[in-house]
């Protein structure tokens, strides 16, 4: 045989010896898998895992009975899949978020920002039908129609349904009354838009969290950024006047610029570092801020003799605070119908 005839045998038998080699490795590997189910991919073990996590978790179908500001703010809240992680820590996981249309330009936004969770209804009615938790975002001249108009219609289901007011002038008792539906199905609810950005604190009255309470209603709203839970609507009205000062805060903020433009200060220097200023002081008051000290502690932070303290001391004499206690009393008077809300 010629030198040529022998190189091929042998590439012949090498190449005969590989496939067998590789015939014989995919057998074991196949038998391994069939005898050892340990074997399954860590990619398809996790996509079981979290699909089992995922049928744990309680569902939430929310409703909004109008879509105005905090209604927008609610729901995009819990639509946000950067929220997703903390409502799944409290067992939750949002299903479907129902609003009604008007207003129309924040519903059109909500589905256009969330259109596979996001859904809108001409009326109230067809929001309760396809909700769970309906949130009721009206003005105050607005509930009672409403309300008897939904009883009437037989809307509510009382094993189902869990009914939030946002409606600053209601009363729980009323609410009750004008849905039929039990005493730990019925809240009133007050928060701020920030609440979109998990921020700022909602108040809740009644406690959610008491025995007999609502199952997730507490565990919910702490996930979106905290909640204060009243025990009566009386402690609630009282805790409701400092979200009325959110103005007077940014009016503070606003005088503060125009003084800085007045002396000279460009206006958008002058906005950018009263706004940072004033965040990084709620910040520093923010921490520890379940202490009821923590703001007495600031305040004495604050350097003996120096500008801080001399300004503080100054409104004092001023008779700064004094008129915030008044404007609050005015406030807390308008938000128990007892006056209009207005200071002579």
């Amino acid at each position: 045989p010629t030198m040529h005839s022998c190189c091929c045998r042998s590439t012949l038998l090498l190449l005969l010896f590989y496939i067998t080699a590789a015939v014989h490795q995919a057998s074991a590997f196949h038998t391994n898998n069939q005898a050892n189910p340990s074997m399954m991919s860590s990619a398809k073990k996790q996509k079981l895992n979290d699909d089992d996590d995922k049928e744990s978790l309680h569902e939430i179908r929310a409703g909004f009975i109008g879509c105005g500001t905090i209604a927008s703010a609610i729901a995009t809240s819990l639509a946000k899949p950067e929220h997703e992680e903390y409502l799944s820590e409290a067992g939750l996981s949002l299903s479907t978020i129902s609003v009604t249309k008007r207003s129309a330009s924040k519903s059109s936004k909500l589905k256009e920002d969330f259109p596979h969770v996001v859904s809108v209804y001409e009326s109230a009615e067809e929001v309760v039908r396809n909700s769970d938790l309906v949130f009721l975002c009206l003005l105050p001249q607005q509930v009672d129609e409403m309300l008897s108009e939904l009883k009437e219609k037989g809307t509510w289901n009382n094993d189902r349904h869990t009914l939030v007011s946002l409606v600053s002038t209601s009363k729980v008792e009323d609410l009750i009354a004008k849905t039929s539906l039990p005493t730990n199905r019925v809240f009133k609810m007050i928060c701020l838009p920030p609440v979109s950005n998990r921020e700022g604190c909602a108040l809740l009255t009644p406690p959610a969290s008491s025995e007999n309470g609502h199952p997730y209603l507490k565990k919910m709203f702490d996930a979106l950024g905290g909640v204060v839970e009243c025990p009566t609507d009386e402690i609630m009205s009282s805790m409701m006047v400092p979200t009325g000062l959110m103005g007077t805060m940014y009016g503070i903020m606003k005088n503060n610029r125009d003084w800085l433009i007045n002396k000279g200060v460009s206006p958008s220097d002058a906005s950018y570092f009263v706004a940072r200023s004033y965040l990084s002081m709620v910040q520093d008051a923010e921490r520890d801020c379940r202490d009821p000290k923590r703001f007495d502690d600031l305040i004495e932070e604050q350097t003996p003799g120096g500008l801080n303290e001399q300004a503080l001391k100054n409104q004092e004499k001023q008779g700064v605070f004094d008129a915030y206690d008044k404007s609050m009393d005015a406030v807390l008077s308008r938000i128990q119908g007892k006056s209009d809300g207005s200071l002579p």
